[in-house]
């Protein structure tokens, strides 16, 4: 038997760790669609360089109508503007157990996950083999909307895409 508020403890400790790798997603997005590089700043006097993270991009070619017919031109496509983007999040956690539920002589609540054995008995009901514990976890991931700075940043990256491609 374990107190009650260490299992409760346990559980939210692992919803926390859950979370922050879901969060470890947006510091892969930036990897995914921006490289780091070094450029020259006159506003750092100490080194005269900052580093800024540059779009990664691939050619496309674009056929332009010109006065001589149709020519293709090829532009610089920021990836991130091209990308469907979702921010995962945890939004919901269940937990759900069948207990064993006593108190002690100092009032401390304590539980224990019941063992469950194969039951011969025909009028019992089935239990699937032997189990040491019935607790289920389940954890709802869902695609949210990515954050709203994100957003005008990809709206500008589209914009210079557009100036970009003719007609």
């Amino acid at each position: 038997m374990i107190e009650f508020q260490s299992l409760m403890r346990a559980v939210h400790k692992g919803v926390r760790d859950a979370a922050k790798s879901v969060e470890g997603e947006s510091l892969d997005f930036i990897k995914r669609f921006f490289d780091q590089v070094t450029v020259d700043d006159p506003d750092d006097e100490e080194t005269g360089e900052t580093t800024v993270l540059r779009p990664k991009t691939c050619a496309m070619e674009f056929p332009s109508r010109t006065a001589d017919g149709i020519n293709m031109i090829t532009v610089q496509v920021p990836i991130v503007a091209i990308c469907p983007i979702s921010s995962p999040r945890i939004t919901e956690v269940k937990f759900s157990s069948e207990l064993e539920i006593s108190a002690t002589e100092d009032d401390k609540l304590m539980v224990a996950f019941p063992i469950l054995k194969s039951q011969s008995d025909d009028s019992a009901p089935a239990v699937e083999g032997n189990r040491s514990t019935n607790a289920n976890l389940e954890i709802t991931l869902t695609g949210n909307e990515p954050p709203e700075g994100l957003k005008k940043l990809i709206d500008g990256y589209e914009r210079a895409l557009r100036a970009q491609i003719p007609g």
